[in-house]
């Protein structure tokens, strides 16, 4: 998967997450997690979590704390499904 694919699936992610966010964000490379997307904690929780369910990926709670734009999520994401930590399939 690159990072074109990984950013089309990441926003149908967000979009469970907040239904309304991409009407009221245009979601980049440099959106800053947090204020950028408008989440609180709880909502960032949920995101890691069905990102984790959808593209079978691990992600630590300190990896999750170094996040700070999507950008860094998408190559957090990119590095896993191409083999650098990428969770073991079931």
């Amino acid at each position: 998967m690159d990072r074109q694919q990984i950013k089309a699936e990441l926003e149908k992610i967000l979009s469970i997450v907040d239904d309304q966010l991409l009407k009221r964000v245009q979601v980049q490379e440099e959106t800053v997690m947090r204020e950028g997307l408008g989440f609180d904690s709880l909502q960032l929780t949920e995101l890691l979590f069905e990102i984790e369910e959808r593209l079978n990926v691990k992600i630590s709670d300190d990896e999750a704390m170094k996040l700070r734009t999507v950008g860094d999520l998408i190559t957090l994401i990119e590095s896993k499904l191409n083999g650098r930590g990428a969770k073991p399939t079931e």
